[in-house]
């Protein structure tokens, strides 16, 4: 049961039938200006969970105690919580991260609410399934380094840049 002290936040993004769960926590973090590991503290979420090389946006899944606590904060069902969880299965260390780039800055649903897809964080996933074409991919240590989605994004940004850099200067 959430503690008495706890009050449902003033804005709570919700989360996206397709997100990650990593995503949508991040996407609290970024709200009130926090890291994700500051939110889960600060909202007594109890002892932060391991995680894999990939940080935050690879989030373990956490047990029912925890998700009603954070559907009460969220005023949400905990049941669309439970349905943006990562599969334990996927939770392995990796070297790189896929994602469409299209899909994650260009939001059907919010325009202003960028997000990681749950399915880019199968190991298995190589095509994105909206626009058949292959993913890209970003070093797991990105999203490690990132307090929260806003940063993600930028560093993801950073890193896009950089590449066609690299790559532009290696064909002249």
């Amino acid at each position: 049961m959430p503690s008495i002290s706890l009050r449902p936040w003033p804005v709570a993004p919700r989360p996206f039938d397709e997100e990650a769960f990593g995503s949508w926590f991040g996407r609290i973090a970024s709200r009130y200006q926090l890291s994700v590991i500051q939110a889960w503290e600060i909202n007594q979420l109890g002892t932060f969970p391991p995680l894999t090389n990939a940080g935050w946006i690879l989030f373990t899944p956490v047990p029912e105690s925890t998700l009603k606590i954070l559907a009460t904060l969220a005023r949400l069902d905990v049941d669309r919580l439970t349905r943006i969880q990562t599969p334990s299965d996927w939770m392995v260390d990796r070297p790189n991260l896929p994602y469409c780039f299209r899909c994650l800055v260009l939001n059907p649903v919010d325009v202003t609410a960028p997000r990681w897809k749950r399915r880019w964080l199968d190991p298995n996933i190589k095509v994105c399934e909206e626009h058949g074409t292959d993913l890209e991919c970003i070093p797991a240590s990105i999203p490690r380094r990132a307090r929260n989605m806003n940063r993600l994004l930028s560093l993801v940004s950073e890193y896009r840049r950089r590449l066609r850099e690299t790559t532009w200067f290696k064909r002249y």
